[in-house]
């Protein structure tokens, strides 16, 4: 819903942010008891004064680098906090039929 709803609002236009948003639940990525609200576009406290960034960030991002993100591609992620953004680039460079996979770093 969460990402339907960044699509509505045209903070998600690429179908390749899109299906990777849709990929990687971001519960996942939050502390327990800050799960149920994961769906919610706003960063959240992942502790020692960190947190994972709003979703509309996430995808703003993914959107820049899009063209960057392709199978064979290499990314360097340098104070990944939570890693949920690094897991998110490892999906767009995943292997979609191509030879080469990309690579997080």
């Amino acid at each position: 819903q969460l990402i339907d709803q960044l699509c509505a609002r045209k903070l998600i236009t690429d179908p390749d942010v899109r299906q990777a948003m849709q990929s990687i639940d971001r519960a996942h990525y939050v502390t327990p008891e800050l799960q149920s609200h994961a769906y919610e576009d706003r960063p959240l406290p992942i502790g020692y004064s960190a947190t994972i960034s709003a979703p509309h960030m996430h995808a703003h991002c993914l959107g820049l680098l899009s063209k960057y993100l392709r199978p064979g591609a290499r990314a360097l992620d340098i104070g990944s906090g939570s890693g949920y953004f690094a897991a998110l680039m490892a999906v767009m460079m995943a292997n979609r039929g191509q030879e080469q996979q990309g690579q997080v770093v």
